[in-house]
Order: C-alpha cells, then structure tokens, then sequence
C-alpha cells in the first residue's frame, strides 16, 4: 500500500468509530468550543482505554512498514436528524475531534487511506472523511481526492481490496455466509475482468465480525467497531451488540496472517436487580 516495496506491511483496519455520537469513540474528556466540556460516558470511556490499547499492541511491531485503513464511518454528523445522540452539531469542531480521536492511532503508523462511509453519518460525498483526509499529513490520496471509496493496492505481495459498504445477514448463523458471499463475488467479478483475484477482502458497515476463513481462495472480512448500542438498535435491535475491535494483517513476501483484536462487551453488573 505504498509506492514502494516494503519487505513486511501491517495493515490495520478500523472502521466505524463514529466520533460525536454520545455512544462513539472520542477522548474521555472534549472541550467544546462555547466553554463547555463534554465528559465521555462510562461506556465511552472503556471504548476509548480499548483504543488505547490497540495502539499499545501495534506499537509492539518494531521495524515493520505500518499502514491504517480507515474503513469508514469516522464521525458523527447525524444528517437524517434521527437521534439527539450528538456532542455537538458544530461541524468544524467535530472534525478537530476526529483528529483528536485519531491522535494515539496516528503515532503509530506511517500512512494513512481514508474510506467514505455512509453519507446519514458523513454527510454527501462522505464530505466529513474528505475534510479529515486532507488534514492528515500522512493520508495517502486518490487520483481526484484525498479519500477512497474503494481501495485496491498491495501490501508486501499481498493485494487488498478494501471498501466500506457491504450487505451482511442479521441473524448468528448468517454473519459467516455473508463472509463467503462476499468473497465468491469478488473472485467472480475480477475473473470476469481478467485480472488478478485479490488475496483480502474487507469490508464494514455492519458493526460485527465475520470471516470467510480460507473458504476461498480470496478470504472476506467484516470489520468490527468502535461505537455502542444507538437509539437506532433500541427499535427492536437490542440483541444485536456490535463487535469492538480491529483486524491486523501481517504481509510478507505475498503470504499474510490475520489477527483480531477483540474487546466482548459485558452487560452491566445491576442487571435483574430491579424488583418489580
């Protein structure tokens, strides 16, 4: 995912954080721009003491070639007006949040590629990640722009294919049958255009994980989050908790080893201690 070949790339990706949601990613303490201060959430902060941790077992990988991808959905703009569940509406300083969000991330690796995600939460033209891809001095470009909606490149001989949206199954049993649908059709759709079939898919979207393991020749993920349970999952969605975390491929010499980072959410410990 360079211009050059690196001898072993870490790529990392991690999507849906979606900072200025009141149940997103975002630094434990946010001074807003009017003089308030905005204090994370119990819940937020053990997001945020999980994030930090990503980056602590990232950092553990001395001499390698770094890369993230940002898979989509980074903030919160909340543009179908669907929730009050928002830090702040001001857009300018939502995206200063973003990078402040990012920071731990940032010091980590040493290039960047920014996907669009869902124009409900980014905004048209995924307006808010092209914002925050022209602010990141080592953001990587696309042709015309500063981010992608569909990345394909290689990483030490290992080729990504790499986007936000995807369809994904609702029910346990399904999530790995999505995996594998995904990974059919893109073996399918590059060998109809004669060209070589990519060794990862990956895509996000859906909050939860899922892997085509080695059912393919081409493997399919979906990425896990950074965000908790929304109004949106209150209207009759409560069972389907999102999966924290995000997934690292080790590439070298065009062989690769996935990992995932993982943090299982814990229901609270007062739960059926209301006596009716």
């Amino acid at each position: 995912m360079t211009n050059k070949t690196e001898k072993r790339t870490l790529v990392i990706v991690a999507s849906d954080q979606h900072t200025n949601s009141t149940v997103g990613l975002c630094p434990p303490v946010v001074q807003l721009d009017d003089g308030g201060t905005y204090h994370a959430s119990r819940g937020q902060r053990w997001l945020w003491d999980c994030w930090l941790d990503t980056w602590d077992k990232v950092r553990a990988y001395q001499g390698w070639h770094k890369v993230l991808d940002l898979n989509g959905d980074l903030g919160e703009l909340d543009t179908k007006r669907r929730s009050y569940q928002l830090i702040t509406p001001n857009k300018a300083f939502i995206q200063g949040m973003i990078i402040d969000t990012l920071a731990p991330a940032l010091d980590e690796v040493d290039a960047v590629y920014v996907k669009r995600g869902t124009p409900a939460h980014v905004g048209k033209s995924a307006w808010l990640e092209e914002a925050i891809a022209q602010d990141i001095t080592i953001s990587v470009p696309e042709k015309t722009s500063a981010s992608w909606y569909w990345l394909r490149a290689t990483a030490s001989g290992v080729r990504f294919d790499t986007s936000h949206h995807a369809p994904m199954g609702g029910l346990p049993w399904t999530f790995p049958n999505s995996a594998n649908k995904l990974a059919f059709l893109a073996m399918n759709y590059y060998r109809e255009m004669d060209l070589p079939i990519p060794h990862v898919v990956v895509r996000s979207h859906n909050h939860r994980y899922a892997t085509s393991f080695d059912n393919y020749k081409t493997s399919a993920y979906f990425t896990p989050a950074w965000t908790l349970r929304t109004e949106y999952i209150h209207q009759g969605r409560e069972y389907g908790v999102a999966n924290i975390g995000a997934l690292l491929f080790e590439c070298e010499d065009g062989q690769y080893v996935p990992r995932r980072i993982d943090y299982p959410i814990k229901e609270s410990r007062r739960l059926w201690a209301l006596q009716m």
